[in-house]
């Protein structure tokens, strides 16, 4: 089980299933997989981690599950043999005017929006692959279209996610909830830029979880039980 994996493993994970064709696959029901959405200091890696565990332990597969989180755009540059040093220009948040012409101008290629697009293609090919667990960058409206995922949003009161951020060596309060806020302001800037979307449209995911009412452990349950449904379905 591998719920959080080194760039090596991960790249690994995505060389086998993008070289996955043929036959063989054809008529395999596609996933299963979950999709992470988060506000800023709700947890949402830990979240995916828990839910690993009990999956890898109760709904095991093929593959082992794993969750793909900052090391997602990582894996992606080096399976296309791109430098990772691009991955900066590639934030969770809408990519500026600005951002792409200079990436034009150092030479990255392909285009910037390209790299996004391929990233939202290497999304839907592990969900379609299955067993994998994405966190962040829309994963839910890159894969909307897809069968047997769940669609997780996490969500907590502003005070509550401050002080979990507040854990952090340097991290007052009130420092936590700035930071919370500007990430939040980001990544719902991306996906409005990407996907044309709502971050927190409700109606985008199947379980809205409030995580200050909701420990880790009974919120990654909850998460396994409706994914459970959908395996149990699967054809």
């Amino acid at each position: 089980m591998h719920t959080q994996p080194s760039l090596g493993h991960a790249e690994a994970y995505i060389n086998v299933h993008l070289s996955r064709s043929g036959p063989g696959l054809r008529g395999k029901p596609v996933g299963p997989f979950v999709t992470i959405s988060r506000e800023s200091g709700t947890g949402g890696s830990t979240i995916a981690r828990a839910l690993a565990v009990r999956l890898e332990s109760e709904l095991p597969g093929e593959t082992p599950w794993t969750v793909f989180d900052r090391n997602l755009v990582e894996t992606m540059l080096q399976s296309r043999h791109l430098s990772p040093r691009i991955a900066r220009f590639l934030p969770e948040d809408k990519v500026s005017e600005i951002d792409a012409s200079v990436g034009e101008i150092m030479g990255l290629h392909p285009s910037l929006w390209e790299l996004i697009q391929r990233t939202n293609e290497t999304m839907r090919h592990l969900a379609r692959a299955g067993h994998v667990i994405l966190v962040g960058r829309g994963a839910n409206c890159a894969t909307a279209a897809i069968a047997n995922g769940v669609h997780v949003r996490l969500v907590a009161p502003v005070e509550h996610r401050a002080r979990h951020m507040a854990g952090e060596p340097g991290e007052t309060p009130t420092a936590a909830a700035a930071h919370n806020a500007k990430v939040d302001v980001a990544r719902r800037k991306y996906v409005r830029s990407v996907f044309d979307a709502e971050i927190d449209c409700a109606s985008c995911y199947d379980l809205v979880i409030n995580v200050a009412t909701i420990p880790v452990e009974q919120a990654a349950g909850l998460v396994f039980e409706v994914l459970r449904s959908r395996v149990e379905a699967m054809v």
